[in-house]
């Protein structure tokens, strides 16, 4: 058997030896436990196979090339050079990586590997001379040749590095950045019409003409780069001069990319030689481009650009965002799913008949297709937007178009596009450009038609926020939306010269519409403001006047103050005759003169509250009811629940979003109030998380949850799909998801038991408080203290990884500064006061520290509590263990684990029981949060929803067999048994919860 046939078998760790074997190395299967402690508890590490002594080590994971990586890195730095393969056999997609420099990793789709990976895994085979270390290295050399796309994302982000150091002083740190990619994208772009034939029909035209300059001692920015942009790819052959004539044949691509830009008024210097010598020898010149996306081994596509976007981004910039690079097969179903529900709602038909009528070519749906107005409000690198161009563009024609044709048509018609970022304008820009040309089929320069305009359709702006005084403003006139309309698609279709004015006269038109809103804002409020005051003077039925009272006080004081944004807006307006800001319905007069868009679809920022600075937390607070909570950042959602909101504002009635937004909205208690609002006001068409899943593969590690929902009212009885599938009948009735309860979306059966278990009972939490556990803030002065610590002062600490079902095995020590009464020490005995010592300032300075003796501790009193059950806060499965015995006295939980406190012993025993029950645990597990590797958080929120009847804690029987347990009984049955008696589960309710836990799937009509 091939290698392709020993991949596409592979279906557990015993299967990897197999593929060493087949790769010519020994192989084994040994389990190594000090591996997988570097893991979760449940976490399987084996070594199978070695090459002399060169070892291979596998893990199963979610996240097999992160995982890799991650092992393969750390072992290096502890010296030992191995190589690790992680595998994810429900995902099928299994990784390899090596600990050399770089540590490279190739990973592999098991049912269609490609043939660089077929090669890359041939490469290994053997034991070279040298042994391991030249072993490893042949290893490395291997997985690079796969890893091209990894390579040239590298070098690009040290090119953008290096020319941005070079501006330091001259232009702000985020100008010269935007400079230089400006510059490199300019370039980069070039390299793809390069492989088209399109630059004078010769191979190597730039790094011919940039060796000639060098040559010349001229500068390459000014004497080449500018030439070209400037006076020969923006200007029709004919108007070009004597200079930009001895380029040769090049072709006319209209402005946009190639016309001067803002930027480089503000950054007036060119880059020097030596570094443009250093881009082109290191990088542009190094690698092979392809204009067709995804085609050939090794060499540089069009769709690598979206992974160009997150790779050039700063890791601060990008966390700051919450930008990620949206996988392509993901994108593919999105937009099918988005555009065939928009198309069946205007053919009032099924989504698999709307199908069948566009792939037919019937005149009505590809009509129906063709109007549609579809939006990315963030749209990042243009995946989403770039994935509809072709979809639509692929529907048969009614026409005589050629494939550019179509995709320019789509352009005029059908696509929009916002982000705040100005880099993520141009890259959206640039993929968009590369598709138009990628569907040329012109094989002269002089035959290829110009470019579209874009940049009135791929805006820069802030989807969240009005500016002030547009968030009461009035559709414009359907005069004014006609005309903006018929004139964006002659901007988008404009060539050389005619481009500028019809520009001006769009963004008139576009001022007028503002101020046509600005207007009617203006007399709505005056209005409301006299009727308010008219309320005021009114008499009562007793002939006295009402006055102001609080509430007509607080109106009144609103719309005086927007009446005075208004009123700022328009003088704003009126003095610079031009939208100084970006605004929806002011730029898009046209589509919101038809109530919105068709489909509002993305993958908006995944940003935690406390990642976004405090006055735009209060902003978003007052501007979406969805993101608003209580209490700290645990309360609040993040960043994407407002634009999941908002997308709902910006489609029109019957228009169709569909979203990808982190899985925990599902489930976390923040996310109740836009749980309610879709369940209870939208048709959900497809809720599914889609965490583990190959097609949901992001290189960061995030849990997407896919929502796609049609803007009205809910027929009886319907039914929510749970995956993104075509043809799934079964699903979720979608009256059970109303309330703000979490979101359970896979069993079956099952589902229906679990949630009606929920309903019937009392919550843990209203009668048990759940505590995360103790913080030092400083674990590597509170941990392991060195020897010669007052014994008094040490305790055992208990980390999540401690926890197993009914018991708990400590292993680290804890410096415990604090009585038997839960406050902190006034004084330290001299050992510890001496370990303390150099670390006051810091201790001062953490997050949590308030006042007292630096050494306090945080969180102590329910951590240190007489009678306790412990469970962690990320495992596979629930397993909770009470804290009860004699000794038990001394352990502490850490803040990765959860503590229930109770009354008395013997009620924390029979909760321990409770939890460690199949049906309990399976409840926490459906209802907690995603986590990395296929594991879950059981948060204390999560937890506090499980049901407890009021007889659970008086059953003396749960805490005989949770006594039992702890000493090594098997209770599992029984006590399964007394929790079904307790939760009223019939034989038939137990079999589908069963069939759930064992994986097989048991539906009932």
């Amino acid at each position: 058997m091939g290698l392709d046939g020993v991949l596409r078998g592979i279906r557990s760790l015993r299967d990897l030896p197999g593929l060493l074997a087949a790769m010519g190395q020994v192989p084994l299967y040994e389990p190594v436990p000090t591996l997988a402690g570097r893991f979760p508890s449940d976490t399987q590490a084996v070594a199978v196979g070695r090459s002399g002594a060169f070892p291979w080590f596998a893990i199963d994971t979610a996240a097999p090339e992160r995982a890799a990586r991650t092992l393969a890195k750390r072992l290096a730095q502890r010296g030992r050079i191995v190589g690790v393969v992680g595998l994810n056999a429900p995902g099928r997609r299994l990784a390899l990586a090596v600990g050399t420099e770089g540590t490279p990793a190739l990973t592999i789709d098991l049912d269609r590997p490609s043939p660089g990976a077929i090669a890359s895994l041939s490469r290994m085979g053997g034991v070279p001379e040298g042994g391991a270390l030249a072993f490893a290295a042949r290893v490395a050399d291997a997985l690079s040749i796969e890893d091209v796309g990894r390579r040239f994302f590298r070098e690009f982000r040290a090119v953008l590095e290096r020319m941005t150091s070079a501006l330091a002083g001259i232009a702000t740190t985020d100008d010269g950045r935007d400079f230089v990619l400006l510059q490199l994208t300019r370039v980069l772009f070039l390299y793809f019409v390069q492989a088209k034939g399109w630059l004078a029909g010769r191979e190597r035209f730039l790094g011919e003409e940039v060796d000639r300059c060098l040559a010349a001692r001229k500068p390459v920015h000014r004497d080449l780069l500018r030439p070209l942009f400037f006076g020969t790819l923006n200007r029709p052959i004919a108007e070009r001069g004597r200079r930009a004539g001895r380029f040769g044949a090049i072709p006319f691509l209209n402005g946009g990319l190639f016309e001067p830009h803002p930027l480089e008024r503000r950054v007036p210097r060119d880059l020097p030689n030596d570094l443009w010598r250093d881009a082109f020898d290191r990088l542009f010149e190094r690698f092979h481009f392809t204009i067709a996306e995804g085609s050939a081994e090794g060499r540089i596509a069009p769709d690598m650009l979206g992974r160009v976007f997150e790779g050039v981004m700063a890791p601060d910039a990008r966390r700051a965002s919450g930008t990620y690079y949206t996988p392509a097969t993901l994108v593919t179903r999105m937009v099918d799913i988005a555009i065939l529900t928009a198309v069946a709602a205007r053919l009032e038909c099924g989504d698999s008949e709307a199908e069948w009528r566009l792939e037919s070519g019937n005149p009505r749906a590809i009509r129906a297709a063709a109007a549609l107005t579809i939006l990315d409000p963030a749209v990042g690198s243009g995946a989403f937007l770039l994935g509809a161009l072709e979809r639509l563009a692929a529907l048969p024609s009614l026409g005589q178009e050629d494939e550019g044709a179509r995709k320019r048509r789509v352009l005029q018609r059908n696509l929009f596009g916002v982000d705040r970022s100005g880099t993520a304008v141009r890259l959206a820009e640039l993929r968009l450009w590369l598709a138009v040309i990628a569907g040329e089929r012109a094989e002269r320069p002089t035959s290829v038609r110009p470019l579209p305009n874009l940049d009135c359709l791929v805006r820069q702006g802030d989807s969240l926020f009005e500016p002030p005084g547009c968030g009461g403003m009035i559709h414009p006139s359907s005069e004014v939306a006609h005309h903006v309309n018929d004139l964006r698609r002659r901007v988008v279709a404009a060539v050389g010269q005619s481009k500028g004015p019809l520009v001006r006269e769009l963004r008139t038109l576009e001022t007028r519409a503002a101020a046509e809103s600005f207007e009617a804002a203006d007399s709505r409020l005056r209005t409301e403001i006299t009727e308010c005051i008219r309320a005021a003077r009114a008499r009562d039925l007793f002939g006295g006047r009402r006055g102001l009272d609080a509430t007509l006080r607080d109106l009144l004081l609103a719309r005086r103050t927007e009446l005075r944004a208004v009123r700022a807006a328009r003088r704003i307006l009126a003095r610079d005759r031009e939208l100084p800001w970006f605004h929806y319905q002011s730029h898009f007069p046209d589509v919101f003169a038809a109530g919105g868009f068709d489909i509002v679809i993305g993958n908006p920022p995944w940003l935690r509250a406390e990642e976004i600075p405090r006055p735009e937390r209060q902003r978003l607070a007052d501007r979406y009811r969805w993101w608003r909570g209580s209490g700290g950042y645990r309360n609040r959602p993040d960043l994407s629940v407002a634009f999941l909101e908002r997308a709902v504002e910006l489609t029109t009635a019957g228009g169709v979003v569909a979203m990808l937004v982190p899985a925990k909205l599902a489930t976390a208690s923040y996310g109740a109030a836009a749980r309610h609002a879709l369940a209870a006001t939208s048709t959900l068409l497809a809720v599914s998380d889609l965490t583990g899943q190959a097609e949901a593969a992001f290189d960061a590690t995030v849990y997407p949850l896919a929502i796609v929902l049609r803007r009205s009212r809910p027929a009886a009885g319907h039914r929510v799909r749970t995956s993104l599938a075509a043809g799934q009948k079964q699903g979720v009735t979608q009256s059970r998801l109303r309330g703000g309860g979490p979101w359970v979306l896979t069993g079956g059966r099952a589902r229906s038991v679990l949630t009606g278990l929920a309903r019937e009972h009392p919550a843990l939490g209203d009668s048990v408080a759940c505590h995360l556990g103790l913080k030092t803030g400083a674990n590597a002065l509170f941990l392991d203290p060195p020897d010669g610590i007052e014994a008094e002062l040490l305790r055992r600490a208990v980390r999540g990884r401690d926890v197993s079902r009914f018991g708990v095995a400590a292993r680290r020590r804890l410096l415990f500064t604090h009585g038997a009464d839960g406050r902190p020490l006034a004084w330290l005995p001299p050992a510890a006061a001496a370990h303390v010592a150099s670390h006051l300032e810091a201790l001062r300075q953490r997050a949590d520290f308030r006042d007292g003796p630096p050494w306090t501790l945080f969180r102590v009193r329910a951590a240190t509590a007489a009678h306790r059950v412990v469970w962690a806060d990320v495992a596979r499965s629930l397993a909770a263990a009470a804290l009860t015995c004699r000794g038990d006295h001394d352990l502490v939980p850490l803040n990765t684990c959860y503590v229930a406190v109770t009354e008395t012993r013997v009620e924390a025993e029979r909760l321990a029981g409770w939890l460690n029950s199949t049906w309990i645990g399976l409840a926490a597990r459906l209802g907690a949060v995603p986590a990395a590797g296929g594991f879950a958080r059981f948060a204390g929120h999560t937890i506090g929803r499980l049901p407890l009847p009021p007889s659970v804690l008086r059953d003396a029987r749960l805490g005989q067999l949770a006594v039992a347990a702890r000493g090594g009984a098997s209770v599992q049955h029984e006590l399964d048994d007394i929790a079904a008696h307790h939760l009223g589960l019939s034989a038939s309710d137990q079999a589908a919860l069963r069939a759930m836990v064992s994986g097989r799937a048991v539906h009932h009509r």
